[in-house]
């Protein structure tokens, strides 16, 4: 059984509120689009109150060549990737010559050779690490990883993986795309990093991962999607994208009850793509609201963060000391369209004297 480390996750300098986003969409939107008569209820529908970005706001919303922004958020995402790494090792009380795989995921920038290669020569790695590259995952990138990462310790027991997600989604902010859909990804999305060690042996309190699951939906994969114009990254997705996670409902309902038919849990860390996303998910697991506080409270407070908010919520969900043992359910979904999951329990060494 492998046991996941409380993530490490850190971000950029520059706070960001919606309102400043309104305020920018209105100094800069054509005096007739018709995005300034919806601004103020489609930016309240998200749900999102502020969000880090790498760089100030007016550097992000500047036009520029792909190549440039690109630059821009690469070396933003790697810096953060870098302290989110230094920060997982140190508090797991690890060295980086300890790692034996890294899995590193990021979606947002254009980089050969990316992050993995990156860390190894940034972080001191062992220089035969085993690398897992796994980017283009979006959304899913967090939960992805960790069950792919839970995998490869189960099958090597003793290794340690460090799995780091990083992601400057920042990129996608577009001030001249007058679309409610463009309006709706400047709004939503954070940027940020977030790394944990997953191992065979316990390295202090955190999640065991009983089991894992991938899923990837048939005919889906124009949802969501990202895609390069010569001014830079666009993210777009089609009117079926937020009930996505209904293609994913059933399959995973099935999957939780291969070995229990009575599985219910008493955790739940989901990936908050959006507040319709989170409402359907809380429908399809039909669970309670307050099993997704975590994930509200990630939303409101970080925006959207890509494959880092499972990590995100993971860790806040730490902070609260969960009974030992309770039964744990990681769920993301993202692009493609594709879902991955784990089921587990957590685990809660006694103190001493306890």
């Amino acid at each position: 059984m492998a046991h996941v480390t409380r993530p490490s996750v850190v971000f950029p300098p520059h706070e960001i509120t919606t309102a400043d986003i309104a305020d920018d969409t209105r100094n800069h939107a054509p005096s007739d689009s018709p995005l300034l008569g919806r601004l103020d209820s489609l930016m309240a529908s998200l749900q999102v109150e502020r969000r880090r970005f790498i760089a100030p706001l007016n550097s992000v919303a500047a036009s520029g060549s792909v190549d440039c922004r690109n630059q821009i958020a690469l070396e933003g995402m790697l810096q953060l990737g870098e302290q989110a790494a230094q920060d997982a090792l140190r508090s797991a009380g690890l060295t980086a010559r300890d790692i034996d795989i890294v899995i590193t995921s990021h979606s947002t920038t254009l980089a050969t050779p990316g992050l993995d290669v990156h860390l190894v020569n940034r972080l001191g790695l062992r220089p035969d690490v085993w690398r897992v590259p796994s980017t283009q995952l979006g959304c899913v990138g967090g939960a992805h990883t960790l069950t792919l990462a839970a995998r490869l310790a189960d099958a090597s027991p003793g290794s340690r993986v460090l799995v780091v997600v990083s992601e400057a989604l920042s990129t996608v902010y577009q001030r001249d795309d007058t679309t409610i859909t463009g309006l709706i990804y400047r709004a939503l999305f954070g940027d940020s990093a977030g790394a944990c060690i997953v191992s065979s042996d316990a390295l202090g309190a955190g999640l065991h991962v009983r089991r894992g699951w991938q899923y990837t939906v048939p005919g889906t994969q124009d949802y969501y999607a990202l895609h390069t114009e010569t001014d830079g990254m666009h993210f777009t997705s089609t009117r079926n994208a937020p009930s996505g996670v209904n293609h994913l409902a059933a399959p995973l309902w099935q999957w939780l009850h291969e070995a229990d038919g009575d599985w219910t849990p008493d955790l739940v860390i989901a990936h908050p793509g959006g507040p319709a996303v989170l409402n359907l998910t809380a429908k399809a697991l039909n669970c309670p609201v307050g099993l997704l506080s975590h994930s509200w409270d990630s939303l409101r407070e970080r925006g959207n963060l890509g494959g880092v908010s499972i990590l995100d919520i993971l860790a806040r969900t730490q902070d609260e000391s969960p009974r030992h043992g309770s039964r744990t359910l990681v769920l993301g979904v993202g692009p493609g369209l594709t879902g991955a999951a784990i089921e587990g329990t957590w685990h809660a060494p006694a103190t001493a004297g306890g």
